[in-house]
């Protein structure tokens, strides 16, 4: 992930997020702080069949310029993501834990439309 961007992080799942899970949470750590986190009205829901065995349903987060100004360059710090959820039936489950490097740009300044 580049800094100063809007990046989608697409997260795959075997079962309909939507419809699956009360709650989600998506935590963002780094240098064990946390940094960003998101729910469920944060996500884009979505599904893929050109895969031949199974449906694979996807959930989206496109985070701002702001947001991924947050995050420090530094390449011996590492972003952590995990998701966890909550099932109508009260059951709260976690991802397993994901790695993101974080690139500089030469200039963080946040770009906007002229109009």
């Amino acid at each position: 992930m580049y800094r100063a961007t809007t990046p989608t992080h697409t997260f795959i799942f075997d079962i309909d997020p939507d419809e699956s899970f009360e709650q989600i949470l998506i935590t963002y750590v780094q240098n064990d702080n946390v940094i960003l986190e998101k729910d469920k009205s944060d996500l884009t829901f979505s599904s893929d069949t050109s895969h031949e065995c199974e449906t694979q349903y996807l959930a989206s987060l496109k985070l701002t310029q702001e947001e991924s100004n947050l995050f420090s360059a530094n390449p011996r710090s590492t972003v952590t993501i995990q998701l966890r959820a909550l099932t109508p039936s009260g059951d709260a489950v976690a991802s397993e834990k994901m790695y993101l490097s974080v690139q500089d740009v030469l200039n963080d300044e946040v770009l906007e439309n002229d109009s």
